[in-house]
């Protein structure tokens, strides 16, 4: 996977390697990449993401990865960054241009979704020598509770869904969920980002 992701990195003529070192009196802002989503799975408070990481010193940039975006411009745009966050989701893919030692948040839908998760996009990022953490999302982060009655099964127990196939599970937890993050809580997963780039 690193000598893939090197690959990809001289096919697409990217110019970053390696990720900022933060070392201590170091100039350099690190720049943090937030994947925006405009259908489902969205960051409801994206707004509240984008001070928080400017309050911890990032430079922050928020991009939209979609089937209509020049695959080459957003691959520099990935290039660039230090660290990458975003929902559970195809717009991760984008992993594959981080610089190594960067490192990738994703943010794990409310549903018993962490093994898959992990298993989509952890499991290649260790591989690609990159940094990965999980912000398992709670029931309260999740815009289901709009929806859903807090007593329902797709609270109590959302591995039921599970037991009914893929599409029930996803049309509920992939399709019908936005996010709203707790930013105490997510702010201690960016901090976190920095923390590993020391």
């Amino acid at each position: 996977m690193v000598d893939f992701a090197r690959l990809m990195r001289r096919a697409y003529s990217l110019e970053r390697d390696f990720a900022v070192n933060l070392i201590e009196g170091s100039q350099r802002k690190p720049k943090l990449l937030i994947i925006a989503r405009n259908h489902t799975r969205k960051i409801v408070n994206i707004d509240e993401v984008v001070a928080v990481g400017e309050e911890l010193g990032f430079e922050v940039v928020v991009g939209e990865s979609s089937f209509s975006t020049n695959v080459e411009e957003f691959a520099r745009v990935v290039n660039s960054v230090d660290v990458m966050v975003g929902v559970h989701g195809a717009g991760l893919t984008n992993e594959v241009f981080l610089p190594t030692n960067a490192v990738l948040i994703q943010i794990v839908p409310f549903g018993f979704l962490k093994t898959l998760a992990e298993y989509y996009f952890g499991i290649g990022a260790n591989n690609m020598m990159l940094k990965y953490l999980a912000y398992d999302m709670s029931e309260e982060e999740s815009t289901l509770i709009d929806l859903y009655p807090r007593d329902s099964a797709v609270f109590r127990d959302p591995e039921s869904f599970q037991s009914q196939g893929w599409r029930a599970m996803a049309k509920l937890y992939l399709d019908e969920q936005n996010v709203k993050l707790n930013m105490t809580r997510f702010k201690s997963v960016l901090t976190r980002a920095l923390e590993l780039l020391r």
